[in-house]
């Protein structure tokens, strides 16, 4: 299981270079620094820079955390680390994984600080963390089944229709249309050609697409020529509408799902576990800053 925790911490680091870096908070004495915040850091208003500064706290109180434990020296991680930096680090040097050592070559460090380095460094080192925790976490088969039925609805799919549409001004020329399309070969080919040529939709160079509606949810003029369509048919009368006159074609029918536990168990358990470990995550940032010495300084 692969688990991603970018809605905790963004791993992505933004490579601002300017110079004279302006410190921005001291978090157990080690100062944080407009290198590690977006170009556009200054030019915010002060509420937006003030939650930059917490999420960056928070970047480097979980990047010493992870780089403290033993997994920052396993073989799985520097591996890891060689692959996502594409560096072109000698062996020797990944092997060491010595940050003095990277920052000795300027060519191999591109670009990067050596703040920004070790921002990298230390958040791939959190996110390797919390993708160990998923792997070794064991959900019992009780709190699957109980998160299963709080979220039932994600699991469920309603009835839907996929569909083209043409818009012409002219019930005349729509009846021209559909009967063009009832007799065609191939319907599909001979709708999209219609759709470019007449209709006045934007979707016209799309081939009319017109995208995907829950049955239970459309309008009244549509639901009773709609709901019984199946693949490749199509409304056999012009649909009066505020845009004009309609033709729709069924791209795609997709019939109701009602889920079972049985069958959607393993999404249910991936869902699940990153929750948890989400949690996990959060609950540890919040510890990390209770007992961590921060001091703003620029607010």
């Amino acid at each position: 299981m692969r688990f991603v925790i970018k809605s905790v911490l963004s791993l992505g680091l933004v490579a601002s270079l300017a110079f004279g870096a302006e410190v921005l908070a001291i978090v157990d004495g080690v100062e944080i620094t407009t290198e590690v915040a977006p170009e556009d850091f200054s030019t915010l208003e002060k509420k937006d820079q003030k939650e930059i500064v917490k999420r960056l706290i928070q970047k480097r109180l979980a990047s010493d955390y992870a780089l403290s434990l033993e997994l920052a020296e396993s073989k799985e991680f520097k591996e890891l680390l060689e692959h996502v930096m594409q560096m072109g680090m000698d062996k020797e040097e990944v092997e060491s994984f010595s940050l003095v050592e990277i920052l000795k070559n300027d060519a191999a460090m591109k670009g990067y600080t050596k703040e920004q380095l070790y921002s990298k460094k230390g958040l791939l080192a959190f996110d390797f963390l919390l993708n160990t925790k998923a792997k070794e976490f064991e959900a019992d088969e009780e709190s699957l089944r109980k998160y299963y039925e709080s979220k039932k609805f994600i699991y469920d799919t309603p009835a839907m229709i996929e569909l083209l549409t043409i818009v012409v001004s002219s019930e005349d020329l729509a009846q021209k249309i559909i009967d063009e399309v009832l007799g065609a070969k191939d319907r599909f080919e001979m709708f999209s050609s219609l759709a470019k040529e007449h209709s006045l939709a934007p979707s016209k160079n799309s081939h009319g697409y017109f995208g995907k509606l829950q049955i239970d949810e459309l309008n009244e003029a549509l639901k009773a020529p709609l709901e019984n369509l199946k693949r490749n048919e199509l409304t056999e009368k012009p649909i009066k509408t505020e845009f004009g006159y309609e033709i729709f074609y069924v791209l795609n029918d997709i019939p109701e799902f009602d889920s079972t536990f049985e069958q959607v168990r393993s999404k249910v358990k991936e869902a699940y576990v990153k929750e948890e470990i989400r949690n996990w995550a959060i609950a540890k940032i919040e510890e990390l800053e209770q007992k961590a010495k921060i001091e703003y300084k620029i607010f």
